[in-house]
C-alpha cells in the first residue's frame, strides 16, 4: 500500500482535517491528583504545539488532538479559583469529613463542588479556536452534551441560568435538582476541567457544601431520579460518543491507554495520523 510522504506542514494540516477525539478512561476508582497529573500532561503539550513555529527548528510540534478523560475518584471536594481564599479552615475541616474525603484548590471557574465514587468525572481537554468554539459557548456546548447523554438514559435534564445541568423544577418551591456540575479553566484557549454527572453518588456528600452558592438547591442522581443500574463506564461511553459527534472538525472516536499519554515528543499523535492512511 502506498503512503503518502508527509513534510511538517503537510502532517500538521493533515492531523487537523482528520482528527479524532482521543478517549482515556481510568478504571476503578482514581486519586485525583492522578487525574491532575495526566490532564497537566495534555494541556502541556496543546501548549508547547501553540509555541511551535512552522518553520522553526527542530521542525514544528504537530497540534494535539482534544482528548477527552474520565474517570471516578475516591471522595473528594474541589474549589473553584472564587472559592480558594474564602474558605476557612474550619470551613476545609469540616469538607474533609474527619479523613473521609480530600480537599483539593482547582484551577476552574465555578465554586465548591464534589466528585467520588458513582459519578462520571469528564475533563475535556481541546483547543477552543481548532474547534471554533468561544468560551461561552464552550460551556453550553458541555452543558448540552451532558443534557444529550441523560436523555439516552431516560433522564431529563436542563440548561438554566445557573451553571451546571438540572431537573425540571418539580412544583415543590425548592426549584430543580443538581445533576451535573460545569467548571472550566483557560489557558491561551486550552480548556480543560469540565463536567461531574451524578449517576449513582451518595448525595449526602452534598450536604456539606451550598450547591452553586444557592441555599436550600439540592444534588441529585440517575439514581435518585429512579434510574438504578446505570454504569458509570456507560454514561463515559456515550458521553464521549456525543462529544466526537458535535465537536467541529472532529471525525469519529480513538480510545486510548493512559501510556499512550505520555508516550514521548508526541509519537502517538504522528503513529494516529498514519493509522488513518
Amino acid at each position: 500500500m502506498h503512503r503518502p510522504t508527509f513534510n511538517c506542514l503537510s502532517l500538521i494540516n493533515y492531523t487537523l482535517h482528520y482528527m479524532r477525539l482521543h478517549h482515556l478512561h481510568l478504571p476503578g476508582l482514581t486519586p485525583y491528583t492522578q487525574s491532575l497529573r495526566i490532564q497537566s500532561h495534555l494541556v502541556s503539550l496543546h501548549l508547547c504545539s501553540l509555541s511551535s513555529s512552522p518553520h522553526s527548528t527542530p521542525p514544528p510540534i504537530p497540534p494535539s488532538p482534544p482528548t477527552l478523560l474520565t474517570f471516578q475518584t475516591h471522595p473528594t471536594y474541589t474549589t473553584g479559583r472564587r472559592d480558594h481564599s474564602r474558605l476557612t479552615s474550619q470551613q476545609i475541616s469540616h469538607l474533609l469529613a474527619n479523613g473521609t474525603a480530600a480537599y483539593h484548590p482547582a484551577l476552574r471557574g465555578g465554586q465548591t463542588t464534589f466528585h467520588g465514587p458513582g459519578q462520571l468525572t469528564a475533563y475535556l481537554i481541546l483547543n477552543l479556536k481548532t474547534h471554533n468554539f468561544t468560551a461561552r459557548s464552550y460551556v453550553q456546548f458541555l452543558e448540552e452534551s451532558v443534557i444529550e447523554t441523560c436523555a439516552r438514559f431516560g433522564v431529563k435534564g436542563v440548561r438554566t441560568d445557573n451553571p451546571g445541568v438540572w431537573t425540571e423544577d418539580d412544583g415543590d418551591g425548592k426549584g430543580g435538582r443538581k445533576l451535573a456540575s460545569v467548571g472550566v479553566h483557560l489557558r491561551r484557549f486550552v480548556a480543560s476541567y469540565g463536567v461531574g454527572v451524578n449517576v449513582s453518588t451518595g448525595l449526602e456528600w452534598f450536604e456539606r457544601i451550598v450547591i452553586c452558592g444557592l441555599p436550600g438547591r439540592r444534588a441529585t442522581s440517575f439514581e435518585a431520579e429512579g434510574r438504578e443500574g446505570v454504569r458509570v463506564e456507560d454514561v463515559g461511553d456515550v458521553f464521549a460518543e456525543l462529544v466526537a459527534g458535535r465537536l467541529d472538525g472532529v471525525e469519529g472516536l480513538k480510545r486510548i491507554t493512559e501510556e499512550e499519554v505520555f508516550w514521548e515528543g508526541g509519537a502517538s499523535r504522528s503513529v494516529d495520523v498514519a493509522n488513518e492512511l
